[in-house]
C-alpha cells in the first residue's frame, strides 16, 4: 500500500511541477494582459506555457541535443526566470480562504476514481502505435529523427513533444498525466469563458457538462493528442471572443499562437485556422484595419510552420500523407494513400447522405458505436437541443453555435470518428449550459437568496457530473488500483496485450540491439526497444510479408531486405496455415518464444 501511495504522489507531484512551470512561462509572457478572473489567468497562462515548452523541445530535438541533463537544466533556468511570478503565486495562495481549501479537498476525495484513470500503463491503440512510440524514439536517439516504419512517419507533433518531455524526466504514465492536466485546464478555461460571456452559473454548468462525458475522461487519461487539440482550439476561441469585445491586440496575438499550436498538433485544426482567419478578415475590413488579419494569419502560420516544413523536408509533402496526387506520396504509394483514406473516410459512420445528416443528433446520442466509439459522449446534448434552438436569439450563443455547426458539418463530410468531435465539445457544452440557464430563469423563483441559488447551482452541477463519475468508478472497480511497480505493470500489460511478453523477452535479452518485423501487431510499436517494423501501410506494409507466408524462401528474402533479424507473428490474426515443418523454414527461422497468440522467431 505504501508503494502505491508513493507512486500516486510522485506522479501527481510531477504533474503539479509541469503545471507550475507552464503557468510561470505563460504569466511571464502575458504580464501586460489584464485578466477578467483568476480562472481566466490560470487557463491562459498554463496553455501558453505548455505550447512554449512543446516548441522548445522541438527546437532542442531538431538540433540533436535532446538529453535528460540538458532539458532538466533548461527547465531549471526557465523556473528561475519566473521568480517574480512565483512571488505573485505565493501571495495568491496565502490569501485562499479555509472554506475553499476544505471544498477543494472534499472534491478531490470525491473524484479519486477520475484521478486514478491516467495512472494505468498505456494500452490504448493509437497511443502505443505511434504517439508514445514517437516520444520513445526521440528520447532514445536524442533527436527528432524520421520514423519510417510508424503509421505516420511524420506529422504535426506538438503534443508528442510534451510526451517526450515526460519520457526524459519521468515515464510513460506521466505522459498520460499531461493530457489529464490539459483536460483539467480546459475545464477551468471553460468555466472562465462561461463566466465572462454569460454568468458564473453558466461557467460551472459548462465545465460540469464537459467533464460528464466519458469520452473526455477517457481521452484525458490516454496518451492521445485530442484533448490537447481541444484545449488549444478552445483557448483560441476564447482569445478571439475577448479580442472582438475589447479590440486589444494582445488577445489577437494569443489567439494566433493557440491556433498555431493547434495546427501543429493535428491537421484537422486547419479548419479552425481558416474559419477564424476569415472572421478576423471580415472584422478587420469592417473596422478598416486590415493589419489585424495580416498579423493574425502571419503569427498563426509561423507557429505551425516548423512541423509542416519538417513534413516537406522528409517527404516533399507538407501535409503528408494527404494530397499525395499533388505533392507526391513520399514514403507511401498510391495504394497506401487510398487505404488510409478509405479507413478514415468510409470505414466508420452512417454515410454522408442528407438523411444521415438530419439523423445525426439522434445517432450521436443512441448509435455512437457506428462512429468507432472508444468511450461514449453524454446524451445531454440531444435532450438540451430544444433549449438550445430557443436560445439562438442571443448573439453570443448564436456565434458559438455557428462555429460548432460548421465544424460538425466538416466532421460529417470527412472522417466520422467519434473522438474527432472533441474540439467542439467544450463550446457545445458552453452553449448548452447557457441555454439551460436561460430557460430555467423562467422557472426558478427570482426571490431565492444567494445561498439558495448557490446550493441549486451546486446540486445541478453534481447531477451533471454523475455520468462521468460512474464511468471512472466502473473502470477503477474493474481494473483495480493502478499497478505501481515494474513487475505489477508488466503483469497488467501482459493481461491486456497478448503479445507483450514476447516484446519483454526481446528487450531483456537484446536490449535495443535488434530489428523486429511484427505481422498484424502494429499497435505494439511502443513496446519494442529495438527497431520496429510492420503496419498496413508504408515501407514495412503487411502485404509485403503476408503474401510470402506460404513460401519460406521468399519470406526470408523479404525480411532480410527489410533488415529484420526477428520475426513475430500473431497466430490469432493470421488466416492461413504457417509452414513451420518446412525444412528451409526450420533452418532459417529459430523459434525463441511461443504462446497461444504469438510466435517469435530469430531470423538466421
Amino acid at each position: 500500500m505504501w508503494k502505491a501511495f508513493v507512486f500516486l504522489s510522485a506522479h501527481y507531484a510531477f504533474l503539479t511541477g509541469i503545471g507550475i512551470l507552464s503557468y510561470g512561462i505563460g504569466r511571464r509572457l502575458t504580464q501586460r494582459i489584464h485578466y477578467d478572473s483568476p480562472a481566466e489567468q490560470f487557463s491562459f497562462c498554463i496553455t501558453l506555457g505548455l505550447g512554449f515548452i512543446a516548441y522548445l523541445l522541438f527546437f532542442i530535438g531538431a538540433l540533436g541535443i535532446l538529453y535528460h541533463g540538458l532539458v532538466l537544466a533548461v527547465m531549471g533556468v526557465i523556473f528561475l526566470l519566473g521568480l517574480s511570478v512565483w512571488k505573485e503565486v505565493f501571495q495568491g495562495a496565502s490569501s485562499v480562504r479555509w472554506r475553499s481549501t476544505i471544498f477543494f479537498s472534499l472534491a478531490t476525495l470525491l473524484f479519486i476514481p477520475v484521478l486514478l484513470m491516467p495512472l494505468y500503463p498505456p494500452t490504448t491503440f493509437d497511443s502505443t502505435m505511434y504517439h508514445l512510440a514517437y516520444a520513445k524514439i526521440y528520447t532514445q536517439t536524442h533527436r527528432l529523427t524520421l520514423t519510417p516504419y510508424l503509421r505516420y512517419p511524420v506529422s504535426p507533433q506538438t503534443n508528442e513533444m510534451l510526451f517526450t518531455l515526460a519520457f526524459l524526466l519521468y515515464d510513460d504514465v506521466s505522459a498520460q498525466l499531461i493530457q489529464f492536466l490539459m483536460m483539467g485546464v480546459l475545464g477551468i478555461g471553460l468555466f472562465a469563458l462561461g463566466r465572462r460571456l454569460f454568468s458564473q452559473r453558466t461557467g460551472v454548468w459548462a465545465a460540469a457538462i464537459y467533464l460528464s462525458n466519458p469520452m473526455v475522461l477517457w481521452l484525458g487519461a490516454s496518451a492521445y493528442i485530442d484533448i490537447g487539440l481541444a484545449l488549444f482550439v478552445m483557448m483560441a476561441t476564447y482569445a478571439l471572443f475577448n479580442w472582438m469585445e475589447l479590440r486589444e491586440k494582445a488577445w489577437l496575438i494569443l489567439g494566433a499562437f493557440f491556433l498555431g499550436f493547434a495546427a501543429g498538433s493535428k491537421y484537422s485544426a486547419l479548419f479552425f485556422l481558416i474559419l477564424f482567419s476569415l472572421i478576423v478578415l471580415y472584422i478587420g475590413l469592417r473596422d478598416r484595419k486590415p493589419f489585424s488579419f495580416l498579423l493574425f494569419i502571419a503569427l498563426a502560420v509561423c507557429v505551425a510552420f516548423p512541423w509542416y516544413f519538417r513534413n516537406w523536408y522528409y517527404t516533399g509533402n507538407p501535409v503528408f500523407p494527404f494530397f499525395g496526387q499533388i505533392f507526391g506520396y513520399g514514403l507511401l504509394n498510391y495504394q497506401d494513400l487510398q487505404g488510409m483514406l478509405n479507413d478514415l473516410l468510409h470505414a466508420h459512420g452512417t454515410g454522408k447522405s442528407f438523411q444521415s445528416f438530419l439523423l445525426l443528433p439522434w445517432n450521436l446520442a443512441f448509435k455512437q458505436t457506428k462512429y468507432l466509439m472508444e468511450a461514449p459522449y453524454s446524451k445531454i446534448y440531444l435532450f438540451a437541443l430544444p433549449f438550445l434552438l430557443l436560445s439562438l436569439r442571443r448573439p453570443k450563443i448564436r456565434d458559438l453555435f455557428i462555429i460548432v455547426f460548421l465544424y460538425t458539418l466538416f466532421w460529417f463530410s470527412s472522417a466520422q470518428m467519434l473522438r474527432y468531435l472533441i474540439p467542439i465539445i467544450p463550446l457545445l457544452s458552453l452553449i448548452v449550459a447557457a441555454s439551460i440557464e436561460q430557460c430555467l430563469a423562467f422557472i426558478i423563483p427570482k426571490r431565492l437568496e444567494g445561498v439558495q441559488k448557490g446550493f441549486l447551482t451546486l446540486a445541478i452541477s453534481v447531477a451533471l457530473l454523475i455520468p462521468g463519475w460512474f464511468y471512472a468508478t466502473e473502470i477503477v472497480c474493474r481494473e483495480g488500483f493502478p499497478p505501481s511497480t515494474k513487475i505489477e505493470q508488466a503483469d497488467y500489460l501482459a493481461k491486456k496485450l497478448p503479445s507483450f511478453r514476447a516484446y519483454q523477452y526481446l528487450n531483456q535479452t537484446r536490449g535495443r540491439n535488434y530489428a523486429l518485423y511484427a505481422l498484424f501487431d502494429a499497435n505494439m510499436a511502443y513496446f519494442s526497444d529495438g527497431t520496429f517494423m510492420g503496419d498496413w501501410f508504408g515501407k514495412g506494409r503487411f502485404e509485403r510479408i503476408y503474401s510470402q507466408l506460404s513460401n519460406p524462401r521468399d519470406l526470408h528474402r523479404e525480411l532480410q531486405l527489410l533488415g529484420a533479424n526477428y520475426f513475430l507473428i500473431r497466430r490469432d490474426r493470421v488466416g492461413m496455415s504457417f509452414p513451420e515443418e518446412d525444412g528451409f523454414f526450420q533452418s532459417h527461422f529459430k523459434q525463441v518464444y511461443k504462446s497461444d497468440h504469438v510466435l517469435l522467431f530469430e531470423i538466421l
